[in-house]
Parts: C-alpha cells; structure tokens; sequence
C-alpha cells in the first residue's frame, strides 16, 4: 500500500516534471517515447530516491560523532561574531552616514547613495573579518571542520552582502536616503521578504553541501533535498502571497504618468504575484527534478533567471530615483541618456534570460549551439541601442527647435498692436513632418537590420513590403496624389503655419498640414481642411512684402502741396519709431489727387511694409493724419458741405510742424494679414 502511494505520488511528479521541462525531458531519454519513457524513468528513480531515506537517517545519526562540540560551537561562532561585527561597524558608521545624506541626498542623490553603500561595504567586511578569525579555529582548511566554516562563512557574506543592497535601496530608517519609492512601513516588510527570498534557498543549498562534505552518497542528498525542498518552496510562495502588495506598491510607483502602455503596466505591477507563484513552484519543481536526475541545470538556470530580475528591479529603481525629479514635457539630454542606458541594460538582462531558459531550462540548444545565437542577439542589441540612441538625440533636437519656437497664436485679437509673430518659419513649419518621417524611417530600417542581426531573413519581408506599397498606390490613387503633391508644396515653401494663403475655393490662415491635407482657419473661425490634390493653386498674402494703397477725401481748397509735405514727415517719422521700423520698408508717402468732386479732393496714400500687421499701420497713419492735419490748416471733406471744423489753437506755420508735440497714442491690437 505504501509502495503504491509512492508510486501515485512519483506520477504526479513525474506529469508535473514533464508539463515542465518537456525539453530535458527528451534529453533524459533520447527523445524516444518522450512522454512514456519519462514518466516510467521519473518513477524508478523516485521510488529509488526515496529507498535511501533509511540511509540518510543513519548518515544523520553518525554526524555527531564526526562533528564534536567544540566544531559546531566554532561554526555557529562564525555566524556570531560575523552578526556582531557587522551591528557593531555599522552602530560606528550610523553618524557619518546620517551626516553624508543630510548633506548630499539634497544636491546629489545618486553621490549619497553610493557613499552609504560604501559605509555599508565597510561593515561586511568587519563581519568578514570576524569570521575569518573565527574560522581560523577550525584547523586546517582541507579538514572537515575547516570545509563545514567556509561554506557556512561563504553563505553569511553572500547572504548579508544581498542584505546590504537591499538596505541601501530600502533603508527602513533613513527615508531621505531611500531609494525604493515606498513607505516606511513598506520598506521594513520589503527588506524582511527580499532578505527571506536570498536566505531560504541559500540554506537549502548550504544542507546539500554540508551532507556531501560529511561523506553522504548523491542518493542520500538527493532523498535529503525531495523532503525539504517542498518545505521551502512552500515558504517561498507564502513570502510571495504575503508581501505582495507592498512589492506592488514598489512597482506601481515606477510606472511612467505618461504613455499608451500605462495601464498595462499597471496591471502587471498590481498582479505581479501571479508570475511569481508561478516562477517559485517551478523552482521547487527544477530542484526536486535535479535530486532525481543528479542534473541541477534547470534549477541553475531558474536561479539566474532570479538573480536577472531581482539585479533589473534594482537597477530601475535607482534610475528612477535619478531621473523621477526632472519635471518637464519636453524631455531633458540626461532623461534621453538615462533612456538609453536603461534600453542597454534590459536587453542585456533579457539575452540572459533567453540563454538561461533555453539553454539551461529547456535544454533546447546545447552551449556551443547557442554561441552563435548569443553573437548575434548582442549585435542586435548594440544595433538597437544604438539606433535607438540615435532617435531619441534626433526627436530631443527636434523637440527642443519646436519648443524654443513656438507657432503664431491663433487667437490673436484684430486690435491688438502688439509685436507678434505672423508666421512660422520654414523649418519650424516642416519640423512636426520631418520628425514622423524620420521615426518612422528610423523603426523600419532599424527593424531590419536589427531581425537581420538576429537571423532573420529580410528579403521577403522587402519584397512583401514592395508589393503591398505597389497594391496601396494603384488602389488609392487619389491619396497618392495627395502626398505627392503635398510633397512638391512643401518643397517649394509654398507657405507656412501662420500665413494666410487662398487656395482657389478657400482662404484662411495655415493652422497645420498632414502628408495628405491643409487646414486652413477662416478669418470668421471656420476651419478647412482641403487635401492636397485639389489645391489648385496657392496665393500667398503673408509673403515678402505688400504695398498698402489707401485714400482720404479733402475740402476743396487744401493747399495739396503743404499736404504732400506734412504726410511725408509723418510717413518719415514713423520710419524711425521702433514700433514701425521692422515693419515699414518705404515711408507713408502722398501719390496724388485721383479725383475731385462737388465737396471733396479725393488723394491716395500708400507705404510699403512687411506682410506682418500693415493695416496697423495703416490706422496709425491716419491717426497722426487726424492730430495733426486740423492745426496746420488742412481740412477733411464733409458731406454736408461745411468746412471741417478747426480746433481753438491757432494753425501753426508748416516751418514749425517738425517741432508741433506728437500726441501719445494708445496702443491697439493688430489685426491679421487676412483683414
């Protein structure tokens, strides 16, 4: 009966290592009945394992015998004195390392990280020390209490040495030194978890050990590994369930505020656990499987899988810590580098992941058959960082030229007088398509290249993409011939965001452009959108130069030389003022009389300015006109006939007029080149 539970049990096991590890299984049994021959071989050795329990009974009773009481007193003073030393080095080093982030964390934070994890350093090596003195005790290094201390000194310094990472980035006291962005509370739990995660399989690993060094077969190890390995794994998946919303916490407040793939990073960090019940069992799983078959392979290289992600999670959250207080839309140089070290080192974590998993776990290629898969993943990494690199320095630029020129303003006021700008420049307005043309160009090539580093051939895909480029343009001719006449528009800086443009059916200021279509703002509000194959032509309002022609009606009897005279003073002075002088290029001047009626001499006016705000000036000119003309005799034409009235000061003589005081005139809002 007993037999026959074992033999049920070492099923299951054997169902369980076969759903598992399907490719060491085929190793196992040449791949010849894979399934069958597995589960029989499983079996054999199972129930063959757990005949050495009797064994490994006797094996423990005789380890009082070859250990005595003065050794283990000695092993465990290992542990002691190498516990102490370290409380006591680092109670010594508290103050200075108190004192170093009260003055660095302000100023430099990742300077006061790594000062404290050197104070720390310090205080492993005290424990190092002790226990090397401790250890000294046990005799000879080739003895059996000289074995046992190394291995236990080994497992303190490993052990404690993943302590002190953690605390570095935890620091359950110290939260101005924390690194990890979680609460105290939090901190304290993490740093007992993280720590129970290193130490447990450490302990495991140290009983396998210390049975073969006090002379027990592999058999008897092995039955040792299949009674506690459970225990652990066990406790392991505890550790996972019972700290999983404090690592949650951890990983929530890493996730970025910005992006499309926010909340599926959310939901990953929230149920982190479930990949990580999961990971532990199969660990339990590999280290029972590597009792049975005396091949730790796949227990090893679950094990560096850990290590890969615990050193990652690290490694993030101390770029976190350095980048989380740069506060800005527009990514900053050490944001875009920071980007790019982090791309490194996750692509390296994850080639070391693959050859772990299929090399060691699945045994799907053997180590030299892998060397020229890991070649070629490290070029395509590199590639990838490196274009990459490339993109994000090019869209930092880019970004940067758009930021530091900012487009017209569409909602500028038709009375304002202000200096605004009118229209973009020609990079500025061509900037938003160059930077989707060249992310797009740079995702394609280095996509290719980057599968061509891999392996992968590319000609197909070419060619595939050739054809179905061909398939889009003869089905989509319209669209085609939008972008490419938008293409020879834009080349010949037909005009640019902020100009105001007519477009055979339709006038209105560029507000923006895609590859197909232009949006064009009415002076009223409405907003066009006219592709480009249907703009017939382009006039350009807002371009070079304009010459602005106006005219004012007179009395009969204006003295028509004296009026030629005064505009062209003003027309002179307003050439001077720096309000007019970026914009006038030929002065407010008097053309001549165009005509003459009952009441009124009818004369034109006009001046040359930029395209900017010319009807400003305009209102300006005849502002002054309006001031000035009264005093000096000049009357404007009524329509009932009577003389204009004058003012109460006496005319003042035309030699005077350079000298008459120019009354300030408020400032008014500049209307837009449409009006």
């Amino acid at each position: 009966m007993k037999r026959s539970s074992w033999g049920s049990a070492s099923a299951i096991g054997g169902l369980a290592g076969a759903w598992a590890f399907p490719a060491s299984a085929q190793a196992v049994t040449g791949g010849q009945g894979a399934a069958a021959g597995f589960l029989t071989l499983m079996t054999e050795r199972f129930e063959f394992t757990v005949s050495q329990l009797p064994a490994l009974g006797a094996h423990l009773l005789k380890i009082p015998q070859m250990v005595d009481g003065r050794t283990a007193l000695l092993l465990v003073g290992i542990v002691v004195a190498g516990l102490v030393a370290e409380a006591i080095a680092r109670l010594l080093l508290s103050r200075a390392r108190v004192r170093g982030f009260d003055r660095l964390v302000g100023k430099t934070p990742l300077r006061a990280f790594f000062r404290a994890l050197l104070l720390d350093a310090l205080a492993l090596v005290a424990l190092a020390v002790a226990g090397r003195l401790v250890l000294g005790q046990l005799g000879p290094a080739d003895s059996l209490g000289g074995q046992l201390g190394q291995i236990v000194l080994h497992a303190l310094v490993y052990w404690r040495g993943f302590n002190l990472v953690f605390r570095a980035f935890l620091r359950p006291a110290t939260p101005e030194g924390r690194i990890a962005p979680v609460d105290d509370r939090s901190a304290a739990r993490l740093l007992v978890a993280l720590n129970l995660v290193v130490f447990l399989p450490l302990l495991a690993s140290l009983v396998a050990r210390g049975l073969t060094i006090t002379g027990a077969t592999r058999e008897m190890t092995g039955a040792a590994i299949i009674l506690y390995v459970p225990v652990i794994a066990l406790l392991l998946l505890s550790i996972v369930w019972r700290y999983r919303l404090d690592m949650a916490a951890w990983l929530t407040a890493m996730v970025p505020t910005t992006g499309f793939t926010r909340q599926l990073k959310l939901d990953a960090a929230r149920n982190w656990w479930m990949a990580g019940l999961v990971f532990y069992a199969l660990i339990g799983l590999a280290a029972i499987y590597a009792a049975l078959t005396e091949n730790g392979t796949a227990s090893r290289g679950l094990s560096t899988i850990e290590s890969a992600l615990i050193a990652l999670l690290l490694f993030e959250t101390l770029m976190h810590r350095v980048t989380r207080h740069i506060v800005s839309e527009l990514p900053m140089a050490g944001d875009v580098v920071a980007d790019c070290v982090r791309l490194l080192v996750r692509l390296y974590v994850a080639i070391l992941i693959a050859e772990a998993l299929m090399v060691r776990v699945l045994a799907a290629a053997t180590p030299d058959e892998w060397v020229a898969h890991d070649r070629g993943a490290k070029f395509a990494a590199l590639s990838a960082v490196a274009i990459y690199a490339g993109w994000r320095f090019l869209k930092y630029r880019m970004d940067s030229y758009i930021a530091s020129n900012p487009l017209p303003s569409a909602d500028v006021s038709g009375d304002s007088e202000e200096d605004v700008q009118v229209a973009a420049s020609r990079l500025r307005t061509l900037m938003p398509l160059l930077r989707v043309v060249a992310g797009a160009t740079i995702a394609v090539v280095g996509g290719l290249l980057v599968l061509s580093e891999l392996g992968v051939n590319i000609t197909p895909l070419i060619a595939g993409a050739s054809v179905f480029g061909l398939a889009v343009s003869f089905g989509s001719q319209s669209l085609v011939r939008d972008i490419v006449s938008g293409i020879f528009f834009l080349a010949e800086d037909s005009f640019r965001i902020g100009e105001y443009v007519d477009c055979s059916k339709v006038k209105g200021t560029v507000e923006g452009f895609s590859v197909r279509s232009l949006k064009l703002r009415h002076q009223n509000g409405q907003l066009h959108i006219v592709p480009f194959g249907q703009v017939g032509h382009i006039t350009n309002f807002s371009r070079d130069w304009t010459v602005v022609k106006f005219n004012i009606a007179f009395a009969n009897g204006t003295d028509v030389e004296l009026l030629r005279k005064t505009v062209k003073k003003i027309g002179l002075a307003m050439m001077e003022e720096p309000q007019f002088k970026p914009i006038l290029l030929q002065p407010l001047k008097m053309q001549g009389v165009v005509d003459i009626k009952d009441n009124s001499v009818i004369v034109r006016f006009k001046f040359m300015a930029r395209p900017k705000n010319p009807t400003m000036v305009q209102r300006m000119a005849i502002r002054r006109m309006y001031d000035q003309f009264p005093a000096l005799g000049i009357q404007f034409a009524t329509g009932n006939n009577y003389p204009f009235p004058l003012p109460a000061t006496p005319a003042v003589p035309p030699q005077a007029s350079e000298q008459a005081a120019k009354p300030v005139v408020p400032a008014e809002t500049a209307p837009k080149a449409a009006e």
